[in-house]
């Protein structure tokens, strides 16, 4: 057995040889290495653009006793005084007649009077026109006898206090449709006669 020993250790040699040189041909290791993972960085986001905050402006027009007058832009929150002071205002203007210290709003109109300046005043109306508001026509006199609601005309009727013409017509249209009125009350029934017009008209009034 000692005799066989050499031999054996000889044909080990012999097989493990050519497992090692395969193994170095194709790049093989024994044992193999563990393999390593290689995180690759994310590629870098680019920078978003900011988009700019829109700046609120006022649009206000200047007039008046100013060298420049027209429009102007001005940040909003402003006062009348930077609007003038951009149109430049001229000597005669007067500044006291404008409240600088407001603050301007978005179409407004800033008008810089001229010293001494007044308010137009109303023309008087011409002689021989009759005041707007009063009536043309003129009042009617009460009747002396009262006036029967069956069988009196709309001219006899419009001349009872608070009745006119229009009323005098629904009256006799009324009393054409439904029938005489059996009392003075039942004027209510006529559009246009009011609680106040039937107390100005009942004493002149009978059926």
């Amino acid at each position: 057995m000692r005799s066989l020993a050499p031999v054996l250790r000889v044909a080990g040699v012999l097989l493990i040889l050519p497992v090692i040189l395969l193994a170095a041909r194709f790049g093989l290791a024994w044992p193999p290495a563990p393999q390593t993972r290689v995180r690759l960085a994310s590629p870098a986001r680019p920078l978003e653009h900011r988009s700019a905050v829109p700046v609120a402006v006022a649009v206000v027009y200047v007039a008046g006793a100013v060298a420049r007058p027209g429009l102007i832009t001005l940040p909003a929150g402003s006062r009348v005084a930077a609007a003038v002071a951009r149109a430049r205002p001229r000597p005669e203007g007067d500044l006291v007649a404008v409240n600088l210290a407001a603050r301007v709003e978005d179409g407004e109109e800033i008008v810089v009077p001229v010293h001494g300046a007044q308010a137009a005043v109303p023309r008087p109306a011409k002689r021989g026109r009759r005041a707007p508001g009063r009536s043309s026509q003129r009042r009617s006199v009460p009747p002396s006898e009262p006036v029967s609601l069956n069988r009196a005309d709309a001219r006899a009727l419009a001349t009872v206090p608070g009745i006119d013409a229009r009323v005098a017509g629904r009256i006799i249209a009324y009393r054409e449709t439904y029938g005489p009125f059996a009392a003075v009350d039942d004027l209510l029934d006529v559009a246009g006669i009011t609680e106040g017009s039937l107390a100005r008209a009942a004493p002149y009034l009978q059926p």
